[in-house]
This record gives C-alpha cells, sequence and structure tokens, in this order.
C-alpha cells in the first residue's frame, strides 16, 4: 500500500515538472501587460512625462490590483516559503 502512494506521489511530481514552464510562461503573459501599464502611469504622472495613457475602465481596476498582486507578491513569497521549507527538510 505505501509503495502505491510513493508511486502515485511520484508520478504527480513528474506531471507538475513536465507543466511548469508552460505554467511560468502563462503567469508571465498574464501579469507583464498590467505591470508595464502600471509602471507607464506611474512614471507619466511622477515624472510629468505627459505620454497619453488611458486610465483603465473602473471594472477592470480590481482585476488588475489582483495581477499585479500576485505577480509581484504572492508568487515571489511563495518561491521563498518553498526555499525555506526545502532548507528546514535538509536540516
Amino acid at each position: 500500500m505505501a509503495e502505491q502512494v510513493v508511486r502515485a506521489e511520484i508520478a504527480a511530481n513528474q506531471a507538475k515538472a513536465a507543466i511548469a514552464p508552460a505554467f511560468k510562461g502563462l503567469i508571465y503573459g498574464i501579469g507583464i501587460p498590467p505591470a508595464v501599464h502600471f509602471g507607464a502611469m506611474c512614471a507619466s504622472k511622477t515624472f510629468a512625462l505627459g505620454w497619453p495613457i488611458e486610465p483603465l475602465p473602473p471594472e477592470y481596476v480590481a482585476i488588475d490590483a489582483t495581477i499585479l498582486t500576485a505577480f509581484f507578491v504572492s508568487s515571489p513569497l511563495s518561491t521563498l516559503a518553498r526555499a525555506g521549507a526545502a532548507r528546514l527538510l535538509k536540516a
């Protein structure tokens, strides 16, 4: 029974490793456009560049904030948590 569980976990980990690069590309594809738009808006306002950047429609503001938070806060923190857990498990 235990051997079957271990084999199932190995197969699941191999499947995760196989799709990880595609998932990472998807995350960057979703996260970069809002990040560029937000960065351009901030740069234009901060440095009075006068770039004609349209603000987001009100219904997209929450979505944009969620994507930016996931891209710049949650993703790095989960990476740090995994690295910390791996280090603790080695000790």
